[in-house]
């Protein structure tokens, strides 16, 4: 196995068993050593690749965005509605994930991730029909907002709403 699959299959390994843990006390709770010994990896390792749990979440779920970025269709742009159809599709496959993120505080998490992730669409002007808007000073930061905090209260809703309906409603908010 090369390095940087190694590296994979190690994320993933401890991303995975630190939502186990979180399963099962809160976050504050447990320790790096008890991950470490439960994930299988030492903790030379984790503290040469991560600062904090907050890393490892941020990290694994950048990732996480990067790969739905990947299953947008292949076409140069994509319009704002069916880009927020397909995160809110995700958010919805990951919704045990999010609920334990929601649940142990770590929402400044999501909205980084988020933030990063759009940060990039926007740059590489892959939004169809955007309005200067979206690149105005501290509007990323304000959809950001936006859209993290109608995730979670979808979440804790319990996903009551079709992730084509909030697209639909986020592209309107923000197109006008």
């Amino acid at each position: 196995m090369n390095p940087r699959d190694r590296k994979q299959q190690n994320l993933a390994a401890i991303y995975q068993t630190l939502l186990e843990l979180m399963m099962q006390k809160p976050l504050t709770d447990i320790s790096i050593t008890e991950l470490c010994q439960r994930a299988q990896v030492s903790r030379t390792y984790f503290y040469r690749h991560y600062q904090d749990f907050d890393q490892i979440i941020r990290t694994y779920q950048t990732q996480n965005m990067l790969h739905y970025l990947r299953r947008l269709p292949r076409t140069p742009q994509v319009d704002l509605a069916r880009l927020m159809t397909h995160y809110f599709e995700n958010t919805k496959s990951e919704a045990e994930t999010y609920r334990l993120l929601i649940k142990n505080g770590k929402l400044d998490v999501l909205l980084e991730t988020f933030q990063t992730v759009f940060q990039l669409l926007i740059k590489q002007d892959r939004i169809e029909k955007h309005s200067s808007r979206l690149t105005a000073p501290y509007y990323l930061e304000f959809f950001s907002g936006a859209v993290i905090n109608i995730t979670v209260n979808w979440v804790k809703h319990g996903f009551v709403e079709s992730p084509e309906y909030l697209g639909q409603l986020v592209a309107q908010f923000t197109l006008g």
